[in-house]
């Protein structure tokens, strides 16, 4: 598979503290990528580093074989979109221009001939249709969250760069988000996504980048990487993993753990 992404190296300081060290990550044409680890473990910071939206201390990101710093602003907007976590809009504008706002790159190219259809095809994508043209002020959260998606989907990039894009989202949401995700990444997209839940991320990743104090700690098959004993050491909470319907993986964590960790494993 051809690499689109690549990361080497790549180390990010924040306030004199080191929150990535020395990360190496791939993504390839027809892969979808989900980062996954604990609160402050490095995921947001190195999907912006891989956006070009933060410069690491050290390290270097490429961009289809070119250093991602090399390449204007608006050909970087043309080739990957980035979902971030914030997504407040603080004008009154209503849903479908927000959503339109995803074309802003194409602008006076060929590909702006694309607009209106890439618009509605977004709205459906992020099932926003019902509620287009009230303002995006006037939502609930969940339904922000959907229309930055669709935003984002709209710009139809080939690399999408989504950080925790089900975090407000109920469970359809979540899989239809991920799901519209996926067949981008099927039909030769690629995608870097950040989850906090595992078994959605067993359910849509090629492969798993588990990362802990900002190192990689795994890398691989949603099977290879979410080893329960791994799993519970870099959590610090007993995590079971087990087959589920149609060969999918559950990861289930146990609610009411031992107050006596298993030595090792959650000390």
């Amino acid at each position: 598979m051809t690499v689109v992404l690549r990361a080497r190296g790549i180390s990010v300081d924040v306030a004199g503290r080191r929150v990535l060290d020395a990360v190496d990550l791939d993504l390839a044409a027809g892969e979808l990528v989900v980062l996954v680890g604990p609160n402050g473990a490095g995921k947001s910071t190195l999907l912006s580093v891989l956006a070009g939206d933060r410069v690491p201390a050290a390290g270097v990101v490429e961009l289809d074989g070119a250093v991602l710093d090399s390449r204007p602003v608006a050909e970087r907007a043309r080739r990957r979109s980035v979902l971030t976590q914030s997504n407040e809009v603080s004008f009154p504008f209503v849903v479908r221009d927000v959503v339109r706002m995803g074309r802003a790159p194409w602008r006076r190219h060929p590909e702006a001939s694309r607009d209106d259809l890439a618009v509605a095809e977004a709205l459906a994508a992020g099932e926003v249709h019902a509620f287009a043209d009230r303002p995006v002020t006037g939502l609930s959260g969940g339904e922000r969250a959907r229309t930055a998606f669709a935003r984002a989907y709209a710009q139809e990039c080939a690399v999408a760069l989504l950080d925790e894009p089900t975090a407000s989202l109920d469970i359809r949401h979540q899989h239809r988000v991920l799901a519209r995700t996926r067949e981008r990444v099927d039909a030769g997209g690629a995608a870097v996504v950040v989850l906090h839940d595992l078994g959605l991320a067993a359910a849509y990743a090629d492969r798993i980048a588990l990362l802990e104090g900002g190192r990689l700690v795994a890398v691989g098959p949603p099977r290879d990487v979410l080893d329960p004993e791994v799993l519970t050491r870099v959590y610090r909470h007993p995590i079971a993993v087990v087959d589920g319907p149609r060969g999918t993986l559950l990861v289930v964590a146990d609610p009411a753990p031992s107050t006596s960790p298993t030595p090792g494993a959650l000390a």
